[in-house]
């Protein structure tokens, strides 16, 4: 037997072919309701269990490695309740191996390489695939109320047959993000017009935040590293305005112009981009572009990309009108741009060479523009402050 899986947008196929007979009998099915991949897999695992005689002898080839290595774990006489529901289709699985119980059956499972060939893989490869467009089908109700353990449902529709506190840590983050996204001091880095949320990856800026500066697990310096990351990714970094914001009777009341150019009102969105140093900026970026480039090259997995010095040329990344730059102003505050992963993933498949890649250039872009051109206004900003005899002491007795 050869169960295989297909996904197509909601629905999924599940499909085996009986070979132990020169009929070659087969079946397909379809699914719905929290699809995955592997879930196929056990669909088709439970169908042949069910289809198969009491008393005999029964052999899976699958080409999931998971679904045979979770039949293994389940299959142990020692596995508690609670970690079973700690499982994905857990609910399947235990109506598996209550049934390989109840009739008595013998079930070997062994791994067979994916679109390597193999005839019946193969066939039900394509009776997958065809089975996506049929009526699902669902485990009876009574089931879950004849189970030890109480399975909780999504709005009466299938129950959650996976790890209840993962699946809802993921609904909290949904909500978590949301009022992310309304919050005002993000509104620069998505624009008027919250044309840039959609240009950002949120996934890997997470990653990006959450990466260690120099490779520890918890440091002085790294906390201070991602609290820098964070407040720049905030727009929350003490330029003059907020300063003025949070100690007003020390600051002067009138608008305060950039420290460095003093053309523009100084603020988080105006530090980076000071016309100050316009020509070294652009060089150096020009230099982190050029890390880039080589990381690419050097990591290059896919023969049939393009080459690499044209593709860093034509993309978003290399406007050097660093000023209308959407892509810029995103690394510029500790953010991921879509037009950094897209690129990346023209030419790696791996996703660790391509978070190598990711962060070799975020690591070279942090220290060659962000600190250093936020170093040279945060020195001319002390300077202003020394100019106002203003101190660190004065600051930290204000609120008494």
């Amino acid at each position: 037997m050869a169960p295989f899986r297909w996904m197509e947008l909601t629905n999924l196929g599940a499909a085996w072919v009986e070979v132990s007979s020169s009929v070659n009998d087969t079946f397909q099915c379809s699914t719905t309701h929290l699809p995955s991949s592997t879930k196929a897999e056990v669909l088709a695992i439970l169908t042949a269990i069910i289809a198969a005689p009491t008393h005999c002898h029964v052999t899976i080839h699958t080409d999931s490695k998971n679904a045979i290595d979770t039949f293994n774990k389940t299959g142990r006489t020692n596995l508690s309740q609670r970690r079973i529901m700690k499982l994905n289709n857990f609910s399947l699985w235990i109506l598996i191996h209550r049934l390989i119980k109840t009739k008595s059956l013998r079930v070997d499972v062994f791994k067979v390489k994916a679109h390597f060939g193999h005839l019946h893989n193969d066939k039900a490869d394509r009776l997958a695939k065809d089975a996506c467009s049929n009526p699902p089908i669902f485990l009876a109700i009574s089931h879950y109320s004849q189970a030890p353990i109480i399975v909780p449902t999504l709005a009466n529709y299938g129950p959650i047959d996976k790890n209840i506190r993962k699946y809802l840590q993921h609904i909290t983050n949904l909500h978590t993000f949301e009022k992310l996204l309304r919050t005002k001091a993000l509104s620069h880095l998505f624009g008027p017009t919250l044309d840039q949320v959609d240009m950002i990856n949120w996934e890997l800026t997470k990653d990006w935040i959450a990466y260690s500066c120099d490779g520890s697990v918890c440091s002085a310096a790294n906390d201070r590293h991602t609290g820098f990351k964070i407040k720049n990714l905030g727009h929350i970094l003490p330029t003059v305005d907020k300063q003025r914001l949070y100690y007003p009777k020390l600051y002067p009341d009138t608008p305060s112009n950039c420290i460095l150019c003093n053309s523009i009102t100084a603020s988080n969105t105006h530090w980076g981009l000071c016309h100050q140093h316009h020509m070294d900026r652009l060089t150096d970026y020009k230099e982190c572009l050029s890390v880039l480039l080589k990381a690419l090259e050097t990591y290059k997995e896919i023969a049939t990309a393009p080459s690499t010095k044209i593709a860093v040329s034509t993309s978003p990344l290399s406007c050097f009108d660093l000023e209308h730059n959407s892509s810029f102003y995103i690394l510029l505050h500790n953010a991921v741009p879509n037009s950094l992963s897209d690129l990346i993933a023209r030419f790696i498949r791996s996703r660790k060479a391509k978070n190598l890649v990711m962060n070799t250039f975020l690591s070279a872009f942090m220290d060659n523009i962000i600190r250093k051109y936020w170093r040279k206004y945060a020195l001319a900003y002390k300077q202003w402050e020394k100019s106002l005899h203003i101190t660190k002491r004065d600051k930290r007795l204000y609120r008494k």
